[in-house]
């Protein structure tokens, strides 16, 4: 039915007339007294639900009377970091008030008292709070003059557990904006985008009288059998026209990096591969042994690989662990191998799994006899700090080829294929490292303007395959995260994580 039902043009009168129904008319009694205001403002003022007041908003601006606006504003809100801070100063600021009281300290000294001191010294340092000076031997931070932050001023104006915007502080907008930027990239507070619709009255709106007639309320929008049975909807019920807006549905689907998962299945499967699983606590045997990593290389660092107290220590396979101890010290087939003693104490060490490729080789060792395709998607962690490119945890998928005389070309046409498959029709390969495959490759994808490395790849090295009895294997890995980065458009890879309900409303179901 076409809108022009509700529309009654009087001849003796160049201002239209419109029927509406009662909370219609409610609704635009109330915009015409504030002219513009937020859907919540109406409500309240028109005693109206939020949803009746949407609903009686887009009928007004279908005829013109109304214009409903959405405003996408940023709202914060403070991290567990943040309450610290915001409790008891930036970290900063605490050894800054330290030093003011107790002199030049030790930097030693300083690490026993605050936890946060290595951040604290960064900060200091580029403020020009502190600087570092050398006394005896030993590095001694010393004061310098400190003004009040707007970061502080920030902390100061907002509360625990409140969103609050940029109007809710008192530090200049030109100044807060890029201020509270800084403190997400410090985990300090976390933002996210809200919608809010705000309705303002038209020229056509201000000019349309507030009521045609009594006989103008059609106050039926659902019919009964009652009203069907005694006809008492004649005249009353409200028109119905199909080519008006309708509020957007969100129904419930899955999270668009579960479906990302779940497409890299479905290709791997139809490839002909197979899904493997692993332990996400492996000793360091598995996680770094059994891929020829040598023990002392700064991978198994504290600072890069997470290591556990409970379990501190996991049982090996003895006789693989011997095999593989021979490697590391003796090499083989022309390889002499890293040298040196071999630490069983130290393979035993139970870490976080920093890759999937360990748990390839425990279903290799289990089938032994090639041809197999095999490949796992699962989580890893490594000791990274968070920003929008890094995670210290993300997806992997681990992709291993067991063969005879397998080589590069047969590698790089199933990554052709694999991205091929993903979307990605511009792809290159070039030379790697990595101390567990020779040859070694990586592999980059063209968008938007440039190329990007989503790969790693290569031939595993005789060290890795003879102890394990396997002949030729192909392995290669891909950084989930990072590909649905390309895919969903994202700057951040935190978004990934974050409870942003309009940005997983509005995500299309099927990735490009």
């Amino acid at each position: 039915m076409s809108s022009n039902t509700r529309i009654l043009p009087f001849i003796t009168s160049e201002i239209r007339m419109v029927q509406l129904s009662k909370n219609d008319w409610t609704l635009f009694r109330a915009l015409k007294r504030a002219k513009r205001a937020t859907i919540e403002a109406l409500s309240k003022d028109a005693s109206l639900k939020t949803e009746a007041v949407l609903q009686s908003a887009y009928l007004l601006q279908t005829e013109g009377l109304a214009e409903v606006k959405e405003i996408i504003e940023t709202v914060y809100e403070l991290t567990a970091e943040g309450v610290t801070y915001a409790d008891k100063g930036l970290p900063e600021r605490q050894v800054h008030d330290y030093l003011l009281i107790n002199g030049p300290t030790l930097l030693t000294d300083l690490k026993s008292i605050f936890p946060a001191v290595s951040i604290a010294i960064g900060w200091l340092k580029r403020r020009g709070w502190a600087v570092i000076e050398t006394a005896n031997g030993d590095s001694v931070l010393s004061p310098r003059a400190a003004d009040e932050l707007p970061e502080e001023r920030i902390l100061q104006d907002v509360k625990v557990g409140m969103q609050f915007t940029l109007n809710d502080v008192s530090v200049e907008r030109q100044v807060a904006e890029p201020t509270l930027k800084e403190l997400e990239k410090r985990n300090v507070v976390r933002a996210q985008q809200i919608v809010a619709r705000e309705v303002v009255l038209t020229q056509a709106g201000d000019e349309t009288p507030l009521r045609a007639s009594p006989a103008a309320d059609y106050d039926i929008a659902d019919l009964t059998s009652e009203l069907i049975r005694t006809g008492a909807w004649r005249g009353r019920l409200k028109p119905y026209d199909v080519s008006a807006a309708t509020l957007p549905l969100y129904p419930g689907k899955a999270h668009p990096l579960r479906r990302l998962i779940d497409e890299m299945r479905e290709i791997f499967i139809s490839m002909g591969f197979t899904e493997f699983r692993g332990p996400i606590v492996e000793s360091e045997f598995h996680n770094f042994d059994v891929l020829f990593v040598p023990q002392d290389h700064p991978a198994r660092d504290e600072q890069d690989t997470f290591y556990l107290s409970r379990p501190a220590a996991l049982e090996l396979p003895t006789d693989l662990a011997e095999r593989v101890a021979a490697a590391h010290k003796f090499g083989c087939e022309g390889s002499v191998g890293w040298g040196g003693e071999f630490d069983l104490e130290r393979s035993r060490r139970a870490v976080l799994r920093t890759h999937t490729t360990g748990s390839a080789f425990r279903y290799l060792v289990r089938h032994p006899q090639p041809p197999t395709m095999i490949f796992g998607i699962d989580r890893v962690f490594r000791r990274e700090s968070m920003d929008s490119t890094h995670l210290p945890q993300f997806h992997q998928c681990e992709g291993t080829i067991h063969g005879e005389d397998l080589s590069l070309a047969d590698l790089i046409s199933v990554l052709k294929a694999v991205f091929e498959r993903l979307g990605f029709d511009r792809v290159r390969f070039r030379p790697g490292y990595f101390p567990f495959t020779e040859p070694s490759l990586e592999g980059d994808v063209f968008v938007d303007g440039s190329w990007l490395e989503l790969v790693g790849a290569g031939v595993f090295r005789p060290e890795v395959t003879q102890p394990l009895g396997l002949k030729s294997v192909l392995g290669f890995s891909i950084g989930i995260e990072r590909i649905a980065m390309l895919k969903m458009g994202l700057a951040d890879i935190r978004k990934l994580y974050m409870s942003d309900v309009a940005w997983l409303r509005d995500t299309p179901s099927v990735l490009r």
